[in-house]
């Protein structure tokens, strides 16, 4: 994403593209709407914005996360898991 001159137009698309996709993952969450099908797709939209928030920082390239920590099932576990992640993505967001 490139910066404009703009601060307004700036904050708007931030608040489309990361922070309003990053709420309504975390209120599916919360009314559990995923099921065990959903995980790639939450692992995929993860690691997007962790690369994202990454190279914010001027870091090139994530560590990979170990297989033994990603959910398998939609459980409790998974659960808190994603919403961890992506409550502390959608915190970092909203400080730009």
């Amino acid at each position: 994403m490139k910066a404009t001159n703009n601060s307004a137009i700036d904050q708007f698309i931030i608040k489309v593209s990361l922070i309003d996709p990053i709420n309504k993952i975390l209120s599916q969450l919360k009314n559990g709407e995923f099921r065990d099908c959903d995980i790639k797709w939450l692992d995929k939209k993860l690691e997007g914005f962790v690369e994202f928030a990454a190279k914010t920082l001027n870091i090139n390239g994530v560590m990979p996360q170990r297989e033994s920590v990603k959910p398998a099932i939609m459980n409790s576990y998974a659960y808190e898991y994603y919403s961890n992640y992506f409550n502390h993505l959608l915190n970092y967001f909203k400080t730009f």
